[in-house]
C-alpha cells in the first residue's frame, strides 16, 4: 500500500473547495453547510460558520465568503435564522423542490437526493443550489417519498417581500390580496406625505431619474454616473442622501416641487429596492429585463427575495445575469 502526502492546495482541489481560478467555491461552502445541517439539525449559527471555515482552512483557502454563502442559503429557503434565547441558530427548512424548467428542479432543505434523481453534473461554482434532473413522474414520486414536496415558484414567493414593509408602514398585519405591488408605492407616498423632512438646499441627494435600461451606476460614486441625478422634475423619486461621513448614504424618497426638496427615509436598502420596482409599476417607466438566448439580465438592483428567486430558477452567469431554461417560470408575472 502506498501512502501519498497531499499538499494543502491538493487537498483543497480534491475536496472541491476551490473554483478553477483557485478561489473559494461558494458551491462547495454551501455543501459543507448542507452536510453539517443534515447531521446536526438545529445548530448555532457560529458553530455552522466555524465548521465551514475549518473545511476551507484545511486546504489553506480564504474563508471570507462563508457568511455570504450562508446568507444565500437562507435567502433561497434552504434554512432559516432563528433566535433561541440570546443566540442566533440556523434551522433546516422543510424539504421542498421547485421546478425551474427543461426537466430540472431545485431541491431545498435537508433531503437525501435518491440515485434515481441524478444531480446535474456541470454546474457553475458560484451556484449554491442543488439542481437535479426531474424528467419523469417516477423521479418526482421518489423525491417526494423522501419527504420533499413540490412547490411552485408562486408558492415559494408567498408572501412577497414588499408586504413585510407594507405591514410595518400600516402598523398591522396585511393579507397578500390587500396590497398589490403598485399600491405599495401609493402607500409609501401617503405615509411620506405626513412625515416629509425639509432638506437643506446644500444637502447632497442623488435621485434615480435616468431612463431605465441603461448603465445603473452607483449612488455613492465620487461623481454622478449612470441613472443618478442631482436634480429631477417635480414628483417623488427614489433616492439616496448623504448621511454622516463619506460612505454613509441613506435610502430615501425625495419629493421635488420646484426648488423645494423634502425627504422621507426608508427602513433599509431592501425597502428602497421594492419601492423602486413599485414606482415603476405604479407610474412608470417600467424597469427593463433583457432576454438573450438562454440568459436573462436585469438592469437594476433586485430586492433580496427576487434575487433569490432567480438563483433558484436560473444559474448565476455574472452581475445581474442568470442562465435560464426556455420554459422557466415567469417571475415578473407573479408580481402583479
Amino acid at each position: 500500500m502506498t501512502i501519498e502526502t497531499l499538499s494543502r492546495a491538493q487537498l483543497a482541489s480534491d475536496l472541491g473547495s476551490i473554483d478553477p481560478e483557485g478561489n473559494a467555491s461558494p458551491r462547495a461552502v454551501a455543501q459543507f453547510m448542507r452536510d453539517a445541517m443534515g447531521r446536526w439539525g438545529l445548530c448555532t449559527k457560529r458553530a455552522l460558520l466555524k465548521y465551514a471555515r475549518e473545511q476551507l482552512r484545511a486546504g489553506d483557502v480564504p474563508t471570507d465568503i462563508v457568511p455570504r454563502v450562508l446568507e444565500r442559503l437562507i435567502a433561497i429557503g434552504e434554512c432559516a435564522e432563528v433566535a433561541v434565547g440570546h443566540e442566533a441558530y440556523i434551522a433546516p427548512a422543510e424539504p421542498r423542490w421547485v421546478a425551474s424548467g427543461s426537466g430540472i428542479a431545485v431541491v431545498l432543505g435537508p433531503v437525501a437526493v435518491p440515485s434515481e434523481t441524478p444531480r446535474m453534473a456541470t454546474l457553475d461554482p458560484t451556484d449554491v443550489a442543488v439542481r437535479v434532473e426531474m424528467a419523469s413522474e417516477e423521479q418526482a414520486t421518489t423525491l417526494e417519498a423522501r419527504g420533499a414536496r413540490q412547490v411552485s415558484l408562486a408558492e415559494w414567493l408567498h408572501p412577497l417581500g414588499f408586504l413585510r414593509h407594507a405591514a410595518r408602514r400600516s402598523g398591522d398585519a396585511i393579507r397578500a390580496d390587500q396590497v398589490a405591488l403598485a399600491t405599495f408605492w401609493e402607500q409609501l407616498v401617503d405615509v411620506a406625505s405626513e412625515e416629509w423632512l425639509q432638506v437643506d438646499p446644500d444637502a447632497e441627494i442623488r435621485m434615480l431619474a435616468g431612463e431605465p435600461g441603461g448603465f445603473f451606476g452607483r449612488h455613492a460614486a465620487a461623481t454622478l454616473e449612470g441613472r443618478w441625478r442631482d436634480a429631477a422634475p417635480d414628483g417623488v423619486w427614489c433616492a439616496y442622501r448623504r448621511g454622516h461621513g463619506d460612505d454613509h448614504w441613506l435610502p430615501t424618497l425625495v419629493s421635488v416641487d420646484g426648488n423645494e426638496r423634502r425627504a422621507f427615509d426608508l427602513f433599509d436598502h431592501d425597502e428602497w429596492r421594492w419601492a423602486l420596482l413599485a414606482r415603476s409599476r405604479a407610474i412608470g417607466p417600467a424597469e427593463i429585463v433583457r432576454y438573450s438566448g438562454d440568459e436573462v439580465q436585469v438592469t437594476w438592483p433586485l430586492p433580496g427575495q427576487l434575487r433569490a428567486a432567480l438563483d433558484i430558477v436560473g444559474v448565476p452567469a455574472g452581475r445581474w445575469r442568470w442562465r435560464v431554461a426556455a420554459d422557466v417560470p415567469d417571475l415578473w408575472a407573479l408580481l402583479s
